[in-house]
């Protein structure tokens, strides 16, 4: 089956390849495969409801202000043996990227511009841009080096690429670009086909450094340079020949859970290793790569793998909150959501989900994964954000209190904190998005949207549910060119509403499903208006694994009770059920997104708020607790 695999890879790189003339063939006579869906274009969105709150949040608080010339000081100092600082720069670039496309602004462009020649002031002679000396850059990890013992030099390496390759395609200018090529040219020049083993020189068993395969696809696509292209085969090829063989491609194509790929958690851990090899961040990383091959290359091998892979962890690692893992690894997460770990759900595995399955939406318009995006958003992501928008919590726990990410690595700054709004700030363009003269809603706020349509634009008007007084959303259509044009409006149907109705102009609109898109094509004209009147009902969602337990849902939010709001949050009285019916009043709290008081057995009423907005002050006076019995 593996050498059967590895011939296939070859042959579909061979046939791609062989129309590629030259070194430098030009990009544009390239054939990449087309995205289903694309997202919405740069400052077409605006957003002011639960999300436009944090988003703007994080805009103040972090992306206008942060110190750019603390994330560009490790690449002049260039002192790092052995952690991750070469990783900040890129991760926060990239979340001001996408903040730029949200919300363009002078301010932020001259920091952005700012940012990308500080960097490049470091790159040496050779083309090199890293934080790490001479002696450890690409150092070989012969046991495939875990956590703090291995190199992060080629991880940070990545963001640096993914970063210059943002800006690029910002302000498509060419030095930006040329400079991202000589950074990947000396990465070329060290690693690949007889020099270093890609598997060898980073952490957990290459994946980090493996993770490269994104920007060095991207980067092709840029160029046409078939170096790159044969860089990010040769690394799908060595995942499966090399000696420490991490292999996931095959063991997703086999169908194996990502929690069983590598070495298992062991009983009574006591090291940081004791809790197994299944990197969920930096996994998903690779599979994000392959994603981004399967678009130069059309082989159907990557896509086979990758739609496995999102299938397994969704099936098997994805919680109530819409994230997973535990100490950042996988875990069969999905069966084991009573375990009490103040270890939950790291943040930077909540961005990684969200972008993954961005990735997988963008490619292939399945509903699902914009039904994957909405569960993590409104839950465990905007839950992470403090509430300033400076810094975010690290985990993201079922219960307890939640805390502020440490500092890493010598400096003001975590993992978790600068990669948090990489996700917020992917929110507008998953929002809305387009396909084949169609306008596609996946999340309903407050704000609006100016969308390209075959013969123009529409813009789109968005009144949303608070979730409390009012479950409507009504979506008002302006700006159509000659006042009418026929094209195709797609809206998801959260599979949380069950019940559903739509109008459109007053004539209801039938076959409406949770769960999936709702596609009317029509004539629209100009002031046409469409109502969506959503089912919203505090519901019980049981464990899988211990249906004893169950958390409480309303709309898309997880409630929770938090010792700030729930009076007796100490006494175990039981919620009052009727055949899985919960009697529940929706209020307005301030402070949260959600509020509703809940009737008990012993009939006094138990105030519950969504989980984003318990244990917001990171101290034990809001401890909260999701689970019920």
């Amino acid at each position: 089956m593996e050498n059967k695999i590895i011939k296939y890879v070859m042959l579909g790189t061979f046939l791609f390849s062989a129309s590629v003339l030259g070194k430098n063939a030009c990009n544009e006579s390239l054939k990449f495969v087309a995205d289903s869906f694309s997202v919405a274009p740069r400052g077409s969105v605006e957003l002011n409801g639960t999300l436009g709150k944090y988003l703007k949040t994080s805009l103040n608080g972090n992306i206008l202000v942060w110190d750019i010339d603390a994330l560009v000081r490790p690449f002049k100092e260039r002192n790092e043996t052995k952690y991750w600082r070469c990783e900040f720069w890129g991760k926060w670039y990239t979340s001001a990227e996408l903040a730029y496309d949200f919300q363009p602004s002078d301010v932020l462009d001259k920091r952005l511009r700012y940012g990308a020649s500080e960097l490049i002031k470091t790159q040496d002679e050779y083309g090199s841009i890293t934080s790490y000396t001479k002696a450890r850059e690409f150092f070989i990890n012969a046991d495939g080096g875990i956590g703090n013992n291995g190199s992060w030099d080629m991880w940070g390496r990545k963001y640096v690429l993914l970063g210059l390759l943002a800006e690029y395609n910002r302000t498509k200018n060419v030095k930006i670009l040329d400079s991202a090529r000589k950074h990947a040219d000396y990465i070329l020049n060290h690693v690949g086909r007889g020099k270093r083993e890609i598997v060898q020189i980073g952490c957990w068993e290459g994946l980090a450094s493996s993770s490269i395969l994104e920007p060095m696809a991207l980067l092709y696509k840029e160029t046409g340079d078939k170096r790159y292209l044969d860089f990010c085969e040769w690394i799908v090829e060595t995942w499966q020949t090399n000696p420490l063989k991490p292999d996931i491609m095959n063991k997703a194509l086999k169908g194996m859970p990502v929690f069983d790929m590598f070495m298992h958690p062991i009983a009574e851990p006591k090291t940081y290793i004791h809790y197994g090899k299944s990197k969920a961040y930096e996994m998903m990383s690779c599979f994000e790569g392959l994603t981004e091959l399967y678009r130069a290359t059309s082989n159907p091998i990557y896509k086979d793998a990758v739609e496995k892979v999102i299938t397994s962890i969704r099936d098997r690692e994805i919680t109530v909150l819409g994230s997973g893992a535990m100490h950042e690894r996988w875990s069969n997460g999905a069966f084991e959501q009573q375990r009490t770990t103040p270890y939950w759900q790291e943040t930077c595995v909540t961005v990684t989900w969200i972008k993954f399955a961005t990735q997988l939406l963008r490619l292939t318009g399945d509903v699902k994964y914009a039904n994957d995006i909405e569960i993590a958003t409104y839950n465990s992501l905007i839950g992470a954000q403090g509430a300033d928008g400076s810094w975010w919590s690290h985990y993201n726990n079922m219960s307890g209190t939640r805390s502020a990410a440490p500092e890493q690595c010598a400096i003001h700054m975590n993992c978790c904190v600068a990669n948090g709004p990489r996700a917020l700030f992917l929110l507008p363009k998953v929002a809305y998005m387009t396909s084949k003269n169609a306008i596609v809603v996946n999340l309903y706020e407050n704000g609006k949207a100016t969308m390209p349509i075959e013969n123009g634009k529409v813009e789109l008007l968005v009144s949303a549910p608070d979730y409390i007084n009012n479950n409507v959303a009504e979506i008002t259509l302006n700006g159509i060119e000659n006042k009418m044009q026929k094209f195709g409006l797609k809206l998801r149907i959260p599979n949380w509403s069950k019940n559903t109705t739509v109008f459109v102009n007053g004539e209801k609109i039938e076959n409406v499903k949770a769960g999936e898109y709702l596609n009317i094509v029509r004539q629209f004209k100009d002031g046409d208006k469409i109502c969506l009147n959503f089912d919203v009902e505090t519901r019980v969602v049981r464990d899988i694994r211990n249906p004893k337990f169950f958390v409480l849902k309303h709309g898309p939010f997880v409630l929770s009770q938090d010792r700030r709001f729930s009076n007796g949050f100490d006494n175990n009285v039981k919620i009052k059920l009727n055949k899985e019916k919960v009697n529940a009043t929706a209020v307005f709290v301030k402070g949260t997104n959600v509020a509703v008081d809940v009737e008990m057995e012993d009939g006094s009423k138990r105030r519950f708020i969504d989980y984003a907005s318990a244990g917001a002050t990171w101290k034990s006076d809001s401890e909260f607790k999701i689970w019920n019995y």
